[in-house]
This record gives C-alpha cells, structure tokens and sequence, in this order.
C-alpha cells in the first residue's frame, strides 16, 4: 500500500493465506461454489443433451413433429429472458430462495450449449443409428450407448464453458441467497467492494492489510479453475468449430 513493494516481494510469507483459509465464511462460500459446480454441470449436461438428441432428429418422418416450432422457442429464450424481476419473484414463490436450487435450475438450460451439442449429433453418421435401430435398439438405447460415448469432445467442451461459467457467475448469488450462503464469487466480490474489518479478525488485518488479505483470497478462490483449465483448454478451440462446418 505503500507503493515499495516492485518486482520482488519484501518479506516473503503466506500469513495472508493462513488468515484466509481460517476464516470460515471463505471454506463455507467455496463449499457452496462446488456443489453449485457439480450439480450445474451434471445435471445441465444431462437436460441439454436430451434435448439436443431430440432435436437434432430434425422434423418430417424421423423427427418430431412441429420441429420449427421447438427451434423457435429456444432461440427467442436465447435472445430474450424474462428479466430479474420476474424470475426473482419466481424462484420465490417456488421456494427455491436461499437454496442451492437457486442458484441451479434457473440457469440449467443453456441454448448455445444445447446448440453446439445438437450440431455436433446431426454430424455423426446417421448409417450408425440406423444399423443400431435394425439390430432391435430404440431411442434412448441408441442415445446412452452410442451418440454420448461419442459425443465425448463436445461434451467436454460444454463441460469446460458450464464449469468456468458457474464458479465465476456472482450476480445470482447477490439476488438469491442471503448474506451467510452465498457461493465463492460473490463472497470475493463483496470483499472486494467492501472489506470485511470486524472484532473477530481486526487483530489479524492490522498485522497485514485488508488489500493482502483479499488478494490472498481471491488466488484461493481462483486456483480451481487454474488447475482445470490447462488440463481441457484443447476442447475451447474444439468447441468453437464443433458444427460450423457441413459437407
């Protein structure tokens, strides 16, 4: 803070990190951040992918019927929500506040996903769907057997952008839970804004500073997503071109 700190550190120690990890508000936000991870990502993989299978069937004899209607539909709720208003009084009257619901299903259809997996199952080879219909599979054996253990690099891809998406998205967390369960993003978020100075850690601030104290937390809050990224970071490129291109 006192601008003499460049290049190298002065005094190198991790008495921030220590103060952070101690703090239970910091271990109580990031639990809620990884449940809120997990479910968004197994359950919003598991709705997007039975409806891109439907809808990827297309209309006329194979598909279903009133095909563009369906399109349409996803495509004006990509474009147009139903505005913070209206869905906080929904989420509300359903029950759902200060729950990790909130924080889930209101956000658990995403039509760009849906759209990038779709377009990735209209490319396989229809030869292999119809060979499995005539030995005797229907639909949803040919979808759990075949389309998903092919589909594994898109659903990586989709994997990747729901996790990213989820552990940094605050805003939800603001509006539907309360101050004591709100998940990582929004916690550091608030820090940010407005340090968090009271009895139970002014001891520990004075002997560092509110600024290393936070920034230690948000390098906590941060190191997941630094871990994962490298790992799947192939699979953003992939997921870019998945479906752009039709012979």
């Amino acid at each position: 803070m006192s601008n003499s700190v460049t290049f190298w550190p002065q005094g190198l120690n991790f008495n921030a990190y220590v103060v952070a990890l101690e703090n239970p508000k910091l271990l109580g936000s990031l639990w809620i951040s990884i449940q809120r991870t997990v479910l968004s990502l197994l359950l919003g993989l598991m709705v997007n992918c039975l409806a891109a299978y439907v809808l990827s069937k297309g209309g006329g004899r194979d598909g279903i019927a009133g095909y563009k209607g369906f399109v349409g539909f996803f495509i004006v709720a990509m474009l147009f929500n139903g505005g913070m208003i209206p869905t906080y009084l929904l989420v509300t009257k359903i029950g759902l506040y200060d729950s990790i619901w909130a924080l889930v299903l209101p956000a658990l259809v995403n039509v760009f996903y849906l759209i990038l997996i779709m377009n990735f199952f209209k490319a396989l080879p229809k030869e292999l769907e119809e060979a499995a219909f005539m030995d005797g599979a229907n639909h949803w054996q040919v979808f759990a057997r075949m389309f998903l253990p092919l589909s594994l690099p898109v659903l990586a891809t989709v994997g990747m952008f729901m996790v990213v998406n989820d552990w940094n998205e605050w805003l939800a967390g603001s509006i539907y839970m309360k101050t004591d369960n709100v998940p990582l993003s929004t916690f550091l978020k608030s820090i940010i804004a407005v340090p968090i100075i009271d009895a139970s850690n002014a001891e520990e601030v004075a002997k560092l500073n509110s600024r290393a104290i936070g920034a230690a937390q948000i390098m906590i809050g941060a190191l997941p997503i630094l871990l994962i990224y490298p790992v799947l970071q192939k699979f953003f490129t992939q997921g870019i071109v998945i479906g752009a291109v039709k012979e």
